[in-house]
This record gives structure tokens, C-alpha cells and sequence, in this order.
């Protein structure tokens, strides 16, 4: 038995969607996995055991027709019996149109059901977890646990060798990292300028953790976001001591710095989930028209606690919808204080850095 699974983007959906692979695994312990996503994305995916395949595909070539020929053309080939499209956009469906799966499983939107098998309808509110972006992952395996009833695993995983972490650790240990005090990742950017808190408030946060804790605070960032990283480190006080380097060339490496860190600090991103995937612990300050009920995946336990506007100000929620939250997030963000989010984080520092020397 052979499945295909696509889920092109973003890299969380991508790492939340191997659920419905492990799982598959589980139900049919023969079957034959492929994965199809973007190429940028695959370094969540390599080393899993449960995945056969990795067909990746470049992003920026995705819409040439001769492009799309060639690996629609693999995909029919391989006839698989199993297709779950994730995605559920025009490459994903024309994908699924020109494959010659026995049985194909797709979300719910009104133009496109025609062309599955098996319409799957995603959830409003988490049932058995605690975001919708995981839940309905879950969703689509109860098609297949009707005749084959396995203990379901929601945790998704990734994979690294021991010679990445420590390469990675070395790497780290080169740039002034000694590893005899906490090691914080700082995710100090959001996935965009909607989803981050304000420079300001931020400085304030990275300020309390240094003469607090005298952590080693590691800046998670892009490249293309050096401009406001300097921003940021002008707004700290002259004493704080954080580490800017190093950033990972890929995503394999970023991941390996992330797995020799002692926990996840920092706006919603690629790097919380992949950080939850690393079983880190994470404290994750989540943008003002995002709903946790949506995105908030394994907050059941202490080893991921949150913040959110919504914690302090529930009543703004009354009289805004969140697209204009989202228009205005920069001035909904300021409302968000340094001081609440300090108060809310020392909770779970203090579990969490429980076995380090605390300055005071």
C-alpha cells in the first residue's frame, strides 16, 4: 500500500501534518509513505522514519506548466492508493485531479469537494486537543481508524542525528556559548510584522532575563531581518549581553541550535513549533487577532504556556473582530505590556530554570 500527503506550506503546517504520517504508520505498519511540500520546508520532515519519500518541489517554479507536468507526472505514476491533500489549493487539487489515487481525502471547501473521494470537515473548536491546526490533522486519521483501532499519538517529532547536534553544539561553543547557564532562544520576530511584539516591549523582556538569570539569549532571526535586530539591540541596556550569532544556514542547522538550547522564548513562528517538535519547553507571546484555540498546539501541559492580549484585556474581544486586530496589531500590541508578560512568564521560568543558579 502506497499514500501520498501533501501539505506544501508553511513550515508549521508542513511539521504538523507528519501526525497523520506517524499515525499511518501505526494503522497500516506496511504502508509506503510519501511526503510532497515545498523544498524550503523539507528539513522538518528528513531523518523521520515513518516517511519514505520527501517529494520537494521549488516554490518559485510551482506555477511553470511544464514544471507542474514533470511531478504530476511522478505523482501519477506511482498510483498510489492513498492521497490526503492537506493543502487543498489550485496546485494541490490539480495535483490530486491528475493523480491516479484509489482514494482521495481532502478539507471541505465548495468548489473543490467534486474532486475527492472523502471530504473531510475541519473542526471550530479543539475536541481532544488543544489548537485546530492539530486537531484536524486528527480529523482526517478517523477515516482510517473505522477498521483498524491503534492508539492514536498526537506529539510530531523531528529527527536529528547526534552528529548535527553536535556539530551544531560546537558551533555554538565557538561563538562564546559555554553551556554552563541556560541557554534561551529568543524567537524576537514573529512569522511577520503583524504577528511580532514591539521592539520595545521585547527589550525590556530580554533585559529582565539577563539580570534575572544571567541566561545566554540566543536571537533567532532571518537574514533579511538584520536591519531590525541592530534596532533592537539599541534599545537594550548596556549591560545585557545577548548573542546575535550564530543563525542557521538551513533549516536542519537552525533546528540542531534549537535542540542544544534550554528553552524557547519569543513571538508566534517556525520556531515554536519546530521548538515543541524538540519537546522544549516554549512560552510563546501570541499576536492580538490570532486565537489560541487555533494555533496554541500542547499547551495542556506546563512545558508550553502562552501569553495573549486577549489573558488581560478578554473585553477588547467584544468590540473588535480579528481582521481588525490584525490591521491594527501594532497599536493593539502596545497593550501588551512588558510588566504583564513578565508576570506571566516568571511562572514558568521558574519551572523550567529551576535547576540553574537564580541571581535574584
Amino acid at each position: 500500500m502506497k499514500a501520498l500527503i501533501i501539505q506544501y506550506s508553511s513550515i508549521g503546517d508542513v511539521l504538523i501534518s507528519t501526525v497523520v504520517a506517524n499515525n499511518l504508520k501505526k494503522i497500516y505498519p506496511d504502508i509506503k509513505i510519501d511526503f510532497l511540500c515545498y523544498r524550503k520546508y523539507k528539513g522538518v520532515l528528513q531523518k523521520n522514519p515513518q516517511i519514505d519519500r520527501i517529494i520537494a518541489v521549488d516554490s518559485n517554479r510551482i506555477y511553470s506548466l511544464l514544471f507542474m507536468y514533470k511531478y504530476i507526472r511522478l505523482v501519477r505514476s506511482e498510483k498510489y492508493d492513498i492521497l490526503i491533500d492537506m493543502s487543498v489549493d489550485f496546485k494541490s487539487v490539480f495535483t490530486t485531479f491528475f493523480s491516479k489515487a484509489k482514494k482521495k481525502y481532502g478539507f471541505h471547501k465548495p468548489l473543490t469537494d467534486i474532486f475527492y473521494h472523502s471530504v473531510i470537515h475541519p473542526v471550530s473548536e479543539p475536541l481532544t486537543q488543544t489548537c485546530n491546526l492539530l486537531e484536524n490533522r486528527l480529523v482526517v486519521l478517523e477515516e482510517f481508524l473505522k477498521d483498524h483501532t491503534v492508539p492514536i499519538d498526537p506529539q510530531v517529532k523531528i529527527y536529528l542525528t547526534d552528529e548535527e547536534r553536535s556539530e551544531a553544539r560546537e558551533i555554538m561553543l565557538n561563538a562564546g556559548i559555554k553551556f554552563t547557564r541556560p541557554v534561551i532562544m529568543l524567537g524576537i520576530f514573529g512569522s511577520n510584522k503583524h504577528n511580532t511584539w514591539t521592539l520595545g516591549s521585547m527589550a525590556k523582556l530580554i533585559d529582565y532575563l539577563w539580570t534575572n538569570y544571567r541566561a545566554d539569549l540566543l536571537f533567532n532571526y532571518l537574514p533579511s531581518q538584520y536591519k531590525q535586530v541592530n534596532e533592537l539591540l539599541s534599545l537594550l541596556n548596556s549591560n545585557t549581553k545577548v548573542f546575535v550569532q550564530p543563525v542557521g544556514k538551513s533549516v536542519r542547522e537552525y533546528l540542531a541550535f534549537m535542540d542544544n538550547c534550554t528553552l524557547f522564548i519569543g513571538n508566534d513562528s517556525r520556531s515554536v513549533v519546530t521548538a515543541k517538535a524538540l519537546q522544549k519547553p516554549t512560552f510563546t507571546i501570541y499576536p492580538p487577532y490570532v486565537y489560541r484555540k487555533d494555533v496554541a498546539c500542547y499547551e495542556n501541559t506546563s512545558l508550553h504556556q502562552s501569553v495573549h492580549l486577549h489573558d488581560f484585556l478578554p473585553g477588547l474581544y467584544e468590540d473588535f473582530y480579528p481582521s481588525e486586530l490584525c490591521k491594527d496589531s501594532s497599536k493593539f500590541y502596545l497593550m501588551l505590556s512588558s510588566e504583564f508578560v513578565i508576570l506571566k512568564i516568571r511562572p514558568f521560568l521558574k519551572e523550567h530554570l529551576s535547576t540553574f543558579n537564580k541571581i535574584k
